[in-house]
């Protein structure tokens, strides 16, 4: 097979290098029947379009195959440091209706994988950089480019723990043009239901783990409407919308003519401000524990895998403001709206090591879906925000 022909580094104009983003596959290897590529193909484009123009740049690979770059333009000193967070790779191209790599341009949309998620933020966040180069800034302006947000957020783990910190920060997901700055959390987790295995002629001596499995299935559902309930009569209910629990996946045996001796359930757990690990595992224990008490023969065991905070920054943070007035100037005066999200982003990650962040992106549809596209000219509208929110902030 003919090797592929490397990509132009030259472009400077944002819709034109989101396309050449688009193009480039860097779907997580963590999803699919077949694991994608991963991002060391884009990363190498990012660090030669960063070295092309002299951009200071560093490769962060500590999982191999999945590095993150960061992009540096150093200020003259005593002001402060912006960095825009955007991550490299992208979900499985499997499924997509049409040229997922495409990039093509229809009716003033662009439409592939990546497009909007998060593609073209990634782009006008590499021209903010670029800009800054023809600035006498006194802050630093940084690009993290971040592999794996699509699955354990690896990149950005890796880009702090090597001690890269910011004033602040801004996410390019694709918010519609509006501010987000409060998002919820998630939890996973899993449940194994222990059986007997046997041959499928003797119920005698087997127990069926995946029916067993059923009457945990039940009360999870029931459990989820409990969540969705909880706040309906408060006042004020969280802006980031009731938590949420489901179960994602089911494994048990591999052939029917056995009872099965154990059944895994996998389970999402989305969290909101002020619940705990602790906490919402403890939750599914006392459900577990009803189950023994109630089912003969119920056996389980519970796992937490994972588990990342939800992300809070006050409306009247001095941030905020400054990225709305920009964002205001570059829409034409449009009203600006700063809303939550029920989707989790690395600003969580950030803000652990406090840095205040904004999630703000273009207009972008399908995320995850048979089809995604991204509004060409709120790309280019994002892309001048980007510039003059960096040129202050960091002036």
């Amino acid at each position: 097979m003919p090797a592929e022909a490397p990509k132009d580094v030259s472009i400077e104009e944002v819709v034109a290098l989101t396309q050449t983003l688009v193009q480039i596959d860097s779907s997580n290897p963590d999803f699919g029947s077949t694991g994608g590529p991963g991002e060391t193909a884009i990363a190498t484009y990012i660090t030669a379009w960063l070295q092309h123009r002299d951009i200071e740049t560093h490769w962060i690979e500590q999982t191999k195959g999945r590095p993150s770059v960061v992009g540096i333009v150093r200020g003259s000193g005593g002001g402060k440091s912006l960095m825009f967070n955007g991550h490299i790779d992208t979900v499985t191209l499997l499924g997509y209706d049409g040229d997922a790599l495409g990039a093509q341009i229809i009716d003033g949309n662009m439409y592939g994988r990546g497009t909007a998620d998060m593609k073209s933020g990634l782009a006008a966040a590499m021209l903010a950089l670029l800009h800054a180069k023809t600035l006498n800034l006194k802050g630093d302006m940084i690009l993290a480019a971040v592999a794996d947000e699509e699955s354990e957020s690896r990149g950005t783990e890796q880009l702090l723990a090597a001690g890269w910190r910011a004033d602040a920060a801004i996410i390019a997901e694709p918010t519609g043009t509006d501010i987000i700055n409060t998002h919820k959390g998630f939890a996973l987790f899993e449940v194994d239901i222990h059986g007997k295995a046997s041959h499928g002629s003797r119920p005698d001596l087997g127990i069926d783990a995946i029916a067993k499995a059923g009457f945990f299935l039940v009360e999870l559902d029931k459990f989820a409407h409990q969540l969705q309930r909880r706040f309906d009569k408060e006042a004020n209910p969280p802006e980031t919308g009731a938590p949420s629990i489901h179960c994602g996946i089911i494994r048990g045996r591999e052939e029917v003519a056995s009872y099965p001796a154990k059944c895994t359930i996998h389970i999402e757990r989305r969290n909101i401000a002020g619940e705990t690990q602790e906490g919402i595992t403890k939750e599914l224990e006392v459900i577990l524990e009803n189950l023994v008490a109630a089912v003969p023969d119920f056996k389980h065991e519970l796992r937490s895998t994972f588990f990342r905070p939800p992300y809070y920054l006050p409306r009247d943070h001095a941030f905020i403001k400054l990225v709305e007035g920009h964002l205001t100037t570059a829409m034409g005066g449009a009203l600006i709206t700063i809303r939550a999200e029920k989707y989790w982003t690395d600003a969580a990650l950030l803000s652990d090591v406090d840095i205040p962040s904004v999630i703000l992106g273009p207009r972008g549809y399908g995320l995850h879906s048979e089809k995604e596209w991204v509004e060409v000219e709120s790309l280019r509208q994002l892309s001048d925000a980007f510039k003059s929110t960096m040129e202050e902030f960091c002036s």
